[in-house]
């Protein structure tokens, strides 16, 4: 399935991205992307690149369906998640014990 847009932000800190997809095995992927200031103000000088995936397999995401009241995952991770609203998927997911692997790098 093509990646679903939650987030996709340029300022001055730079640019921000958040997409999800669910994968045809039922596997939720969520993948950030964030380049430039804001990076190297949170990671330090010189950092100016982070990526990071979250991958909940399907019995999770029957999980996170429960705890979003929802039929339609994606159409539920939009109104709830995106845009700056992105940035609170991982708390709401620890909030409701839905089991997950994190994934992340910092740099070039």
């Amino acid at each position: 399935m093509r990646p679903m847009m939650l987030r996709d932000i340029q300022d001055e800190n730079g640019r921000r991205q958040q997409s999800a997809s669910l994968q045809i095995d039922g596997t939720l992927l969520i993948e950030g992307h964030d380049l430039g200031r804001g990076v190297e103000s949170f990671f330090g000088s010189g950092q100016c690149e982070y990526e990071w995936a979250l991958k909940i397999l399907s019995p999770g995401v029957e999980k996170l369906k429960l705890a979003l009241s929802c039929d339609d995952l994606m159409v539920a991770l939009k109104d709830r998640f995106s845009g700056n609203a992105s940035a609170d998927l991982q708390a709401f997911l620890d909030d409701n014990a839905v089991p997950y692997e994190f994934w992340s790098r910092v740099g070039d």
